[in-house]
């Protein structure tokens, strides 16, 4: 196999989960398996419908920049956002964490050669409906911000005008693989060689009650019965799974060329040195193990390695029964029987568009801690075939991961990380 000389290094990382704000707290969060599931009850008519989930306490935006030591400058623009939706606000604290831990603020910088990517699409269901039913019976005084929250590019214009990037800018979508589509566009931009520097964000997507009722109804999120306990229902892999748990989540990485980082005395977190994507040409949401096999093959090809030299999966595991055991059918067929595995969503749920870029911090963390986190509620695994880490967290020495992210549609990603 002969390895990509596209290498993508991750220089800077930033994150939001239900388990911990900024790396640091996460680090420490996924070393402990620490979860935070509760329930959420939405009052509709004389009805109430209740969902788990795995959600974060309310992020303060301009405290938490304020605790990452920036510039007055940036802490008075960030004063002046109005009218900005929780899922906004959430993907710019990701992207200035990661950059400041990138260490762009003091850097001399050519701003029209960074681009931005923000993976997702109707990420901000919750804030519109929200505001839909305010202005229901006075639509005359909706407030205007309306127009400017509906748009996905809202988070792209806020972070072009807080850094005063100048380069490219987009969203894009592919459902629940949108956070690794957008890594793998962030490599693309940066192979063309007219970017130096890619942001590369996930924002929360943020659910309405119709999101949640829509997910359930299909059979794919786990219901909520009455008198279980919310920690208990999300299972991926293990015998008793019955479908994902909704998780609040957001992410951020740097993507920088390996010769501008090298001229910043900057090593990174880890490189991506290959991925993969296949169509399964077929719109229903069911997972094909021959789409994600193929993806996971194009990922080791492009990075030129093989499937002995992978010492970790972070699986894209959802804890849907069809979609777990699928997973496990295209691991195996891709030469990985035996790999160490685990899913990131055991611990903060499915954090849908989200989830691939988060799940690709949890694996450069895991690589650079030395160690693979427990995988929760994994009691009775259905399938002895892969080494499946279970209730306790191991140390692991780790050269190269593999991360799947795999989306309604049949869209299957996959992306290969390198220890630096």
């Amino acid at each position: 196999m002969t390895p990509s000389t596209n290498v993508a290094k991750v220089t800077g990382m930033g994150v939001v989960t239900p388990t911990g704000t900024g790396v640091p707290a996460w680090t420490a969060a996924l070393k402990t398996a620490a979860t935070h599931y509760s329930v959420k009850a939405f009052h509709q008519g004389e009805r109430v419908f209740s969902f788990p989930v795995a959600a974060v306490n309310d992020v303060d935006l301009l405290s938490l920049t304020a605790g990452l030591q920036v510039k007055e400058a940036l802490l008075e623009k960030i004063r002046r956002l109005r009218h900005i939706s929780r899922s906004t606000s959430y993907g710019i604290y990701c992207a200035l964490e990661a950059w400041t831990d990138a260490g762009f603020n003091d850097a001399d910088t050519d701003l029209t050669r960074v681009a931005i990517i923000s993976g997702g699409t109707n990420i901000q269901q919750a804030a519109l409906q929200a505001e839909q039913e305010k202005y229901r019976e006075k639509l005359q005084f909706m407030n205007p911000n309306y127009g400017l929250n509906f748009f996905d590019t809202d988070l792209v214009g806020a972070l072009s005008g807080l850094l005063g990037i100048r380069g490219e800018g987009h969203t894009i979508g592919a459902a629940s693989a949108s956070g690794n589509m957008a890594v793998i566009q962030g490599c693309r931009l940066l192979a063309t060689g007219a970017y130096d520097v890619v942001v590369v964000v996930a924002p929360l997507m943020d659910l309405s009650v119709y999101e949640y009722q829509g997910f359930t109804a299909l059979g794919a999120m786990a219901p909520w019965t009455e008198g279980a306990t919310a920690a208990d229902i999300c299972r991926p892999f293990d015998a008793a799974h019955r479908g994902f748990v909704y998780g609040q989540s957001a992410g951020c990485i740097i993507l920088e060329s390996a010769a501008h980082a090298a001229g910043r005395g900057k090593t990174g977190y880890g490189d991506i040195t290959g991925y993969g994507i296949s169509l399964d040409a077929n719109r229903s949401p069911h997972p094909s193990a021959e789409g994600e096999t193929t993806a996971m093959l194009k990922a080791l090809t492009a990075a030129g390695i093989n499937a002995a030299q992978l010492g970790y999966v972070n699986t894209h595991g959802s804890s849907s029964a069809l979609g777990d055991a699928t997973e496990v059918a295209a691991l195996l067929a891709a030469g990985l029987s035996g790999v160490k595995a685990n899913s990131t969503k055991s611990l903060i749920g499915h954090g849908l568009s989200a989830a691939g870029l988060v799940e690709c911090i949890a694996t450069l963390i895991q690589i650079n801690h030395g160690f693979v986190h427990a995988n929760h509620n994994l009691e009775n695994p259905i399938s002895s075939d892969i080494d499946w880490i279970q209730q306790q967290a191991r140390e692991a020495v780790i050269d190269y991961a593999l991360t799947n992210s795999f989306g309604f549609g049949g869209i299957n990603t996959a992306i290969i990380l390198r220890k630096n």
